[in-house]
C-alpha cells in the first residue's frame, strides 16, 4: 500500500515514513529531518499534534535564528518563518488538532508536554 497524500496546491508525491527516533530528533531540529515544513504536513507518520509540536519547534528554532542574526551572529542563514507559517496553517486547514495534546515548545529549550 502506498501512501500518498494530494494537495491541491502541490504535485502528488510520495510520502516518507518516519519512527519515533526521527519523531524525538524532530523534537529538538526538525531541519535534521524532514527538507521541508510541509514535508512534516504531508507526513502519515505523525499525528495532527505531532506535526504541530514538530512545526512549532521550527517555528521556536527560526525565530531563535533570526534574533541571533539581528545580532550578527550567525553565517546569513535565510529565514524560513514564511514557509513555517504556511505549512502552519496548511495542517489546520487539512486536520484537526487537539492542542490540549501538544508538546509545549518554548525557545531555546526542550519541548515538555503540556498538563492538562
Amino acid at each position: 500500500m502506498c501512501c500518498v497524500v494530494l494537495y491541491p496546491r502541490y504535485p502528488q508525491k510520495e510520502t516518507m515514513m518516519y519512527s519515533a527516533k526521527d519523531y524525538d530528533q524532530a523534537l529538538l531540529t526538525p531541519e535534521s529531518v524532514f527538507d521541508s515544513p510541509m514535508d512534516i504536513v504531508k507526513t502519515d507518520s505523525l499525528t495532527p499534534e505531532q506535526k504541530m509540536t514538530v512545526l512549532k519547534r521550527w517555528e521556536a528554532n527560526a525565530k531563535d535564528l533570526e534574533v541571533a542574526s539581528s545580532e550578527s551572529m550567525t553565517g546569513g542563514v535565510p529565514s524560513r518563518l514564511v514557509e513555517i507559517g504556511t505549512a502552519i496553517v496548511a495542517l489546520m486547514d487539512a486536520e484537526p488538532v487537539d492542542e490540549n495534546a501538544l508538546v509545549q515548545v518554548q525557545s531555546s529549550s526542550t519541548p515538555t508536554l503540556t498538563s492538562s
